[in-house]
């Protein structure tokens, strides 16, 4: 989804029916994102108003419809759920959309296919309400997992290998990170500037809520059969988790890896400087030269590549607070790279210039001198490299921030970002 689509996201939707609660705001909004859930959306929404109810709540449920076909809209909406569009596609879009709409002082999200218990709807909002909670999130494996309700590789590998990933990479002290029943407190929407379209949605809201620093709270709930039939691609959804992951996680994914290859291929080289060496019962020579030149190359990229991505991440709202190397490199913003990429490409334009001018002195002959010449051109590339990629971020820093269309009922919006210093 490019920026443009980000910013009118339901553009063209069917205007919203009116609020149930219109003129004052309710206390929870219980969102349901939908999509061909014909069989269970009436029994959820229904559910819920008796969830609400039951904890004395004063609340609205609103039901997403993402381009349903099969009657829907019209069962939530005869069941007393103010029923909303979302035309594009994608498990994000429907929950961003609900987020935009909901009126609740606390959000409930849930998925509309029966597995998840709505009762527990005001356990959630007493979370938010009296433990201070910004963050609610259902933990099924603390729960009871009813036979049948989650496929094998699910429960046994991709849950629980996606959750440790999430945790290890970002300090995110969750059990169960895609868990579809959650809720969040209105005001902090604005913090998490919520933007992928598709399921990693739900990785999203984790990531950005303990960057954000956010109280999160668990609450173990059982977890049962769906109703209808399933919308999951377990591989590809899988992966759309793993790849956001790592899209902010640049310093795994570029910058060490980078670093080890660029020192690696250097050391290499310098060890080579002065002639063939003997390992291992053999000689290592050109060839090898040549393997540590590649390396330090390959590194130097990776380097220059995570730098941007940091910044671009910066500028995008994600502040690091799982990476103390990450966060101290965005502050720094481009300066430093610029200033290492001229020392070390001045480094290897001087060793170049040493070699021409010892070539010339020789008359232009035969010249045995490839592993001074591979080190040459690896500080050299290296040093162009990061001259290259501090300007890309000092071009990043310099970007416009983008405005947000106001609230469809002339409300503030959830999702407005919040004004300051992003630095």
């Amino acid at each position: 989804m490019d920026a443009t689509s980000e910013l009118t996201l339901g553009a063209g939707a069917a205007p919203a029916a009116a609020s149930p609660t219109a003129g004052r705001r309710p206390a929870v909004s219980v969102v349901f994102p939908c999509l061909n859930e014909q069989d269970a959306i009436g029994a959820c929404v229904t559910r819920a108003r008796e969830a609400m109810t039951a904890a004395g709540l004063d609340g609205e449920v609103v039901v997403v419809d993402n381009g349903s076909t099969d009657g829907s809209a019209a069962i939530a909406a005869a069941h007393g759920a103010r029923v909303v569009h979302e035309p594009s596609r994608g498990y994000g879009n429907a929950c961003r959309r609900g987020l935009l709409e909901a009126t609740g002082d606390s959000i409930v999200l849930l998925d509309s296919d029966g597995t998840y218990p709505v009762e527990l709807v005001g356990e959630f909002v007493r979370r938010i309400e009296q433990d201070g909670a910004d963050l609610v999130i259902g933990n099924r494996f603390a729960g009871r997992l009813e036979h049948g309700a989650m496929p094998f590789l699910n429960r046994y590998v991709g849950n629980p290998v996606l959750s440790w990933l999430t945790r290890l990479l970002f300090r995110a002290n969750v059990a169960d990170i895609h868990c579809g029943m959650r809720a969040v407190r209105r005001d902090r929407v604005a913090a998490l500037d919520l933007r992928t379209p598709g399921m990693e949605f739900a990785t999203e809201m984790v990531v950005k809520a303990v960057d954000q620093d956010l109280t999160i709270a668990e609450v173990p709930l059982p977890y049962r059969q769906r109703i209808g039939r399933s919308k999951l691609s377990p591989w590809r959804d899988a992966w759309r988790h793993v790849e956001y992951m790592l899209a902010l996680s640049p310093m795994v994914l570029f910058v060490w890896p980078g670093i080890t290859l660029y020192l690696g291929g250097l050391a290499v080289q310098l060890v080579l400087l002065s002639g063939p060496r003997p390992l291992l019962f053999r000689a290592w020579d050109v060839h090898t030269n040549l393997a540590g030149l590649a390396a330090s190359l390959c590194g130097a990229t990776l380097i220059a590549l995570g730098l941007v991505a940091i910044a671009y991440a910066w500028t995008a709202g994600l502040r690091f607070r799982h990476s103390p190397a990450a966060r101290a490199i965005a502050r720094l913003r481009d300066a430093p790279v610029r200033i290492a990429g001229v020392v070390v490409a001045a480094t290897g334009a001087a060793m170049w210039i040493l070699l021409v001018l010892r070539w010339a002195l020789s008359g232009f002959g035969s010249l045995a001198a490839v592993p001074f010449l591979s080190l040459a051109t690896s500080l050299l590339a290296s040093g162009l490299e990061l001259l290259g990629a501090a300007f890309l971020i000092h071009m990043i820093h310099l970007r416009p921030v983008p405005s947000v269309p106001p609230h469809p009922r002339g409300q503030e919006s959830p999702l407005a970002p919040t004004v300051g210093d992003t630095r």
